[in-house]
């Protein structure tokens, strides 16, 4: 079912911030100005970075899955290699995705 136009106690204003749907008419004034700036002037776009971050989570949690199975596998490494590996792996992919959240701040 569309949400109205024009908001209704049944179907309020709302917005998506970062992943979040939030009523606008529960938020303080201040607030709801930072979120309808945030979102474009309250429309319901998802916000760049929530992209961004829910990417981040998904590709780290496979990656280190896949390490971390292949590592085990191949049973040559002790449990110290093991977790030297997976942190770097982590490093390696914290820093690739604040460059793109950088990337992605300065285009807007």
């Amino acid at each position: 079912m569309a949400t109205p136009a024009k908001p209704t106690p049944l179907h309020p204003k709302t917005v998506t911030y970062r992943g979040v749907t939030v009523e606008l008419e529960r938020c303080p004034q201040r607030t709801r100005q930072l979120l309808q700036l945030a979102t474009g002037g309250g429309s319901q776009t998802l916000n760049p970075l929530a992209e961004i971050e829910a990417l981040e989570e998904r590709t780290t949690a496979e990656a280190v899955g896949q390490l971390a199975a292949t590592l085990i596998a191949n049973g040559q490494h002790s449990d110290i290699q093991r977790e030297h590996a997976l942190e770097a792996l982590r490093t390696h992919l914290d820093e690739h995705f604040v460059q793109r959240k950088l990337i992605r701040l300065y285009q807007r």
